[in-house]
């Protein structure tokens, strides 16, 4: 099993039909297990930016139900990404909901 590609073949179906925040990204992670939990953080940042560089999803925030992208080349963003999902996981901060991101 591949953990990685079962995740992002995840995120893509669920940003179809919603939108997809950092913490689920980490929930697939963990249902499908195999990452320990002190990388399951930053693995889930490196699915989400690799995601984003390809332009299967577009990072952004929502707020009052209407999403907004970040702005930036898709490189930035997913560096954005790969950098907050890093200190929260450095400094063991847990992700709550609408943390980091919103995937569209």
């Amino acid at each position: 099993m591949n953990i990685d590609h079962e995740v992002r073949e995840s995120v893509c179906d669920l940003a179809e039909d919603d939108y997809v925040m950092m913490a689920e990204i980490i929930g697939l992670i963990v249902r499908v297990g195999g990452v320990p939990w002190d990388q399951q953080i930053s693995r889930a940042g490196r699915i989400a930016a690799g995601l984003v560089r390809e332009g299967r999803i577009t990072p952004g925030s929502l707020r009052g139900g209407t999403f907004t992208p970040w702005e930036g080349s898709r490189d930035e963003q997913a560096a954005r990404i790969e950098r907050e999902t890093r200190e929260y996981e450095e400094t063991g901060r847990e992700v709550n909901l609408g943390d980091i991101a919103w995937f569209a």
